[in-house]
């Protein structure tokens, strides 16, 4: 499943599409910083599903799409397709199963700027969930150990161990079930979810049932009463709308004979206050001319006043008496002129007062007479008026008749049409029934056969389930018997790995050696090669021997140069840290060869350098150290050989040596020199056994594995066909339900048909019943309105009389009018004349009176009035002249006032006939009035009845059921206390379900159809419970297993990239293997073990490529994306990571960005990358590497067992 081909478009910084391709083993990518090298590795994790912005250096996910630059615009979308190579078939077994057949893999990816993506598989959309299962258990995706983008080779060792684990868990191919255990889980959640739901609906339901099996006997007495209560209540109404009707009627006659009484009310009115106003004029204009003379009096008066008092003054004059006496006589003269005068008068107007009073009387009788003619018309009047009312009364009553008749008619006519209406509408229906009746036949058929296909589908999967759980539970007797052997192993295995960490650990430590020994060791100086100890081994037999010729040499420090030796000798003096001993690797001084008598001596076991075991390079430390030494079998042989052959060192086998000088050392006790021999022998000999029982644990862990694997293929077809099973019982189930809903609903259908049938049929009858009761009511309203016409004609006839009365009675009452006016001026004009007559005798009195004072004046002054007689003349004459006009005046006055009168008489009847007239326009207004107000509230209470019968009968309308109840009695009170009652009993019932008869019956199958998934759904818990269980069995088992052996893989890694160290992987404390973390224990060589942190960048870095590559030996990815991992080495470890890449080739292809130049020689094939245009990344270059060529030809035609063809001279360059 390498990849065969990168092709980008609109992703980042490659706006253009761009092609890359990969095949070859190495690829390598280069190009300065910020060219958008990295957003190759962008590229590709993108497109297998990452949907982490940040992950992909972004903050949305929209930062993908090129968002243009100085010289070209933003792209729509982003579009990235890898194609995989899947003809390997190892990895093509990993892929789901409708995969594996293809030869080539396209995944493609799309974003377009408004949020919308696209997955597509083989040009064929697919969903995210898809892509993901695509790379399950493959070692590729987003998350997995293939992909190790920039700067985050350090986050793996520093990365939480739950991260960590991560690693582990995709070679294991765990992840995959951790997915299906996702999908489980939420699956069971659900079902769970559902079974709650349909546990809590199961008893709502059952609650339900109880209530509606209630509510159905409470419904049907509801239906009872409320059926009883709508026809009382209706009867009631009708006959209330009936009877609001005829009053109806009647008011609005009494309103329109008032407002014509208005209207000619107000003409006369407007008639009488015009003849008023000209009236008032007139009486304006007289009582002017009357102040006018009245004015014209009072200055005569004063004149006369202001003369007379000349007079008087002249008679005080002392000289003037004369002229005072000629004065009194002139006045007495003039008092006697005017007493005759007044005589005169008087007499005149006794006359006229006479003549007045006999006019008067006469005009008293005729008005009385005219009164009394007056008083009979209206009489006349007022019977004709009876009349008209009767009339009235009469055509009122057979208008409410008619209108009654009318109503019953319009009723009829209504429901005549409502009834064709409806026997249409139920005609169409039934058609419409009949044809569902088929459509529901023919389905139900179809439904049948669907039934009985599903239930032999869920036979046979039944039958196939029985077969797979037999065979499983035949597999799952030899799992526990291979898993059985496996432990046992392993537990074999642990143990002498335990002993064996447990020996390395003490010899790490360095116990029973020197002070100086360990400061030695210690400094990590490169010219420390090692202990003597470490560097030679002897066979188990020969350790007593080899410990003894050594003994504390065996902890002499072996160093490169000696020089350096004597160096780090004085360096352990001046510190005073203890004493050490060292010799050089290839020491100056070697002993010579064994001579060949001694050699052949038959005490002589053999040369004890030639069985001892060390590296090539320390052939001369070994002649060095041990030299010439014979072995003997005991202290005695050994004597006696150094006896015969003096100069030769000797040792027995139980550690006796005899040196050439004579001594003789041996012995036995706590011997350290012995244990640090031991020591090593045993390491070597479990090593070995270590080796042994690895190999036959992976063999029963190969047996185990595909007996696994089996059970593992067994457990998912088993699942497949219990998900089977169960989808085909929830599909039979289904299927049931539907055939059972639709005979349901034939019948319910056919029920549907035989009720309109009926409906049908009632409706017919219904027609018939309304086509003879609207000729009934047509035959009577024809009558009633010839009545009617009747009426309204002998109506006119009276109301024309009862005008011609009134036009009559007006005249009439005008002629009294005026007959009342003129008795009124006679009258006037005889207390005009009387008053006149008062005034004359006034003034004779007067007169009488002021002659008498005259004469005694003149009798006093007659003496000295010869003076002033001539001036008293003069004033008299004046006097006289002024007196004369006093009178006209007051004669003018008097006349003035007496028109006055007459017309404020005049004016007071016509203001008076005005009252009367608006008397009778008030009455006929407010009569007017009443019947508005009459008419007003008729329609509120024929609207508040309407309103009530529709809110009480859902909408019903109350005219169109009269005509259904004018023919029943009027209702009495005790049907009125009936619908009281009934009202009552109806509220105190509360609210009412009507359909609960229906609701019952759908709540009782749904409690039957419920209660049955209940039970499918408790059994596909189970099933799923049973399902994640057999995964985690099989996730702890193969993480288990994958974790040693990277464990194991990791810590060779280690020690070769380190040259020496030590390092492992850890679980976390954790109650289940399958949350534990991964933990990272690394001690690089020369140092302590400590916190990982504190390593330094490099050793971080090449600690992750220590356990990428262990991951990759256990279970090689198909392609590895290694995005700038080898920045943080150096020179020599650059070289091991090259040769790292290169051993795993066979198995994966790597695709390496970088920087460094070994790298770049290292790769078969690269890529150059450039930012020419700002902003937009384009391939310029391919460089191939012909050696590496040559490499990847010579493996595939060894791969086919064919010779490679020979390189190529020239390099290829493809620009």
């Amino acid at each position: 499943m390498h990849i065969k081909k990168l092709e980008i478009a609109g992703f980042k910084s490659f706006v253009d599409r761009t092609a890359i391709h990969f095949d070859h083993d190495v690829i390598g990518i280069v190009g300065p910083n910020g060219c958008g090298k990295s957003n190759i590795v962008d590229a590709i994790r993108w497109c297998m599903g990452e949907q982490s912005a940040k992950h992909l250096r972004g903050k949305s996910m929209e930062d993908v799409i090129f968002n243009g630059s100085e010289s070209r615009g933003p792209a729509g979308l982003a579009e990235v397709t890898l194609t995989f190579d899947n003809s390997d078939p190892t990895y093509a077994e990993l892929l789901p199963p409708e995969y594996r057949d293809y030869p080539e893999i396209s995944v493609t990816r799309r974003l377009f700027r408004d949020g919308t993506s696209e997955y597509l598989i083989n040009k064929t959309q697919m969903r995210l969930r898809d892509v993901t299962e695509l790379f399950l258990g493959t070692g590729v995706g987003t998350k997995a150990y293939s992909i190790v983008e920039q700067g985050r080779i350090g986050q793996i060792v520093s990365s939480r161990p739950e991260d960590r684990r991560l690693f582990i868990e995709e070679a294991a191919g765990v992840t995959k079930y951790k997915q299906r255990k996702k999908q489980a889980e939420r699956k069971m959640e659900l079902t769970r979810q559902n079974l709650l739901r349909i546990t809590d609906i199961v008893s709502e339901i059952d609650r339900t049932r109880a209530s509606l099996k209630r509510q159905v006997a409470k419904a049907e007495r509801y239906i009872a009463y409320r059926a009883e209560l709508e026809d009382l209540f209706l009867h009631d109404a009708s006959h209330k709308y009936l009877e609001l009707t005829v009053v109806e009627r009647v008011e609005h006659d009494a309103f329109s004979a008032s407002k014509e009484g208005v209207e000619a009310s107000r003409a006369r009115l407007s008639e009488g206050e015009t003849q008023l106003e000209a009236a008032r004029s007139e009486a304006t204009s007289i009582e002017t001319r009357a102040d006018e003379t009245a004015k014209a009096a009072f200055e005569a008066d004063n004149e006369v006043s202001g003369l007379s008092a000349e007079i008087e003054r002249s008679r005080d004059r002392l000289h003037h008496l004369e002229e005072r006496l000629t004065a009194a006589r002139s006045e007495l003269d003039e008092i006697q002129r005017r007493l005759a005068e007044h005589a005169g008068e008087k007499s005149e107007l006794e006359s006229r007062i006479e003549s007045l009073s006999a006019d008067e009387n006469a005009r008293e009788a005729d008005a009385a007479q005219e009164d009394a003619s007056l008083a009979d018309l209206r009489a006349e009047e007022a019977r004709a008026l009876d009349e008209v009312q009767r009339l009235r009364q009469l055509v009122a009553e057979t208008g409410a008749q008619v209108a009654a008749v009318s109503a019953r008619l319009d009723a009829q006519v209504q429901r005549l049409a409502e009834a064709f209406t409806r026997r249409d509408r139920l005609s169409t229906e039934r058609d419409q029934m009949s044809g569902e009746i088929e459509n529901l036949e023919a389905r139900k058929h179809a439904l049948e056969r669907s039934v009985a296909e599903l239930a032999e589908g869920k036979r046979l999967t039944a039958q196939e389930r029985e077969e797979l759980e037999r065979e499983m539970t035949g597999l799952g007797a030899r799992q526990l018997d291979s898993e059985r052997a496996v432990d046992a192993a392993k537990n074999e295995l642990g143990l002498k790995k335990n002993r064996l960490r447990a020996l390395e650990e003490l010899h790490r430590r360095l116990e029973g050696v020197g002070a100086g020994v360990r400061a030695l060791l210690g400094k990590n100086d490169a010219s420390v090669v090692g202990m003597i100890a470490d560097r030679i081994e002897a066979p188990e037999e020969l350790t007593a021997a080899f410990a003894g010729l050594l003994g504390d040499r065996l902890q002499t420090v072996v160093v490169k140069d000696l020089d350096r030796g004597v160096e780090l000798l004085n360096e352990l003096r001046k510190s005073e840290r203890g004493r050490a001993s060292v010799v050089a690797q290839r020491p100056p001084y070697v002993a010579g060869s064994v001579h060949g008598v001694a050699a052949r001596d038959a005490a002589v076991l053999g040369v004890l350098s030639d069985r001892l075991f060390y590296a090539p390079e320390d052939e001369l430390l070994v002649r060095a150290l041990v030299g010439d030494a014979l072995l003997a079998q005991s202290p005695e042989d050994a004597l006696a050989v150094a006896a015969r052959h003096p100069g030769t060192t000797v040792v027995s086998l139980d550690g006796t040596v005899v040196r050439p000088d004579g001594v003789m050392s041996g012995g036995s006790g706590d011997d350290v020199a012995s244990a640090m021999v031991e020591q090593k022998r045993e390491m070597r000999t479990l090593a070995e056994d270590v080796a042994q029982l690895e190999e036959s644990c992976g063999r029963l862990v190969t047996d185990h594995n595909a007996l696994r694997a089996r059970i593992t293929e067994l457990g998912t077809s088993l699942d497949r066909a219990r998900e089977g099973a169960h989808e085909g019982a929830l599909a039979h189930m289904n299927a049931e339900k539907d055939l059972s809903s639709t005979q349901d609903e034939i019948g319910r259908t056919r029920n549907r048909i035989a009720q309109l049938d009926s409906e049908i049929a009632e409706v017919v009858r219904t027609i018939e019943g309304a086509t003879s009761a609207e000729a009934e009511c047509q035959n009577q309203r024809d009558e009633l309105e010839s009545q009617l016409e009747h009426a309204r004609h002998a109506l006119t006839k009276a109301e024309a009389l009862a005008m011609s009365w009134n036009d009559r009675v007006a005249g009439q009452a005008a002629l009294v009018t005026e007959r009342k006016v003129r008795l009124a001026q006679v009258r006037e004009q005889m207390d005009a004349a009387r008053g006149a007559l008062e005034r004359v005798e006034t003034s004779i009195r007067d007169l009488n009176q002021r002659a008498e004072r005259l004469d005694q004046e003149m009798t006093e002054a007659a003496s000295g009035a010869g003076e002033t007689a001539a001036r008293i003349m003069l004033a008299v004459e004046a006097r006289k002249d002024a007196s004369e006009r006093a009178r006209t005046a007051h004669v003018e006055l008097d006349e003035a006032r007496g028109l006055l009168e007459q017309v404020r008489f005049a004016l007071g009847t016509r203001e008076a006939e005005l009252k009367s007239l608006r008397d009778e326009l008030s009455a006929h207004d407010e009569a007017m009035r009443k019947a508005e107000m009459a008419l007003q509230r008729i329609e509120l209470e024929r609207e508040h009845l309407l309103a009530n019968v529709r809110d009480r009968f859902r909408g019903l309308d109350l005219r169109r059921v009269v005509g259904d109840y004018h023919a029943r009695p009027m209702p009495d009170d005790e049907q009125r206390r009936r619908i009281d009652e009934l009202i009552q009993l109806i509220d105190r019932m509360g609210p009412v379900n009507l359909d609960a008869q229906a609701e019952y019956a759908d709540a009782e199958q749904r409690f039957q159809a419920l209660a049955a998934q209940k039970i499918d759904i408790e059994r596909a818990l189970e099933d799923l419970d049973r399902a994640i269980k057999h995964m985690n069995r099989e996730s702890r088992r193969r993480f288990k297993e994958t974790f040693d052996a990277i464990n194991e893989l990791f810590k060779k890694s280690f020690t070769r990239n380190f040259r020496g160290g030590r390092a492992e992987l850890q679980l976390t404390e954790h109650e289940d293997l399958l949350s534990a973390g991964v933990d990272i224990i690394a001690q690089p060589p020369g140092k302590k073990l400590g916190n990982i942190e504190l390593m330094s960048g490099g050793e971080k870095a090449l600690t992750a490529v220590s356990l990428i590559f262990a991951i990759f030996q256990y279970k090689p990815s198909p392609f590895c994306v290694l995005d700038e991992v080898d920045a943080p080495l150096d020179e020599a470890n650059v070289a091991r990571y090259n040769e790292a890449i290169r051993s795993m080739t066979e198995n994966s292809q790597f695709i390496l960005i970088t920087h460094i130049r070994k790298t770049m020689q290292s790769v078969d094939v690269l890529y150059g990358v450039t930012m020419g245009e700002p902003g937009v990344s384009r391939l310029v270059s391919v460089k191939v590497n012909e050696d590496a060529v040559q490499r990847s030809d010579a493996r595939a035609h060894n791969a086919i067992g064919s010779t490679p063809p020979p390189a190529s001279e020239d390099a290829t360059q493809v620009a």
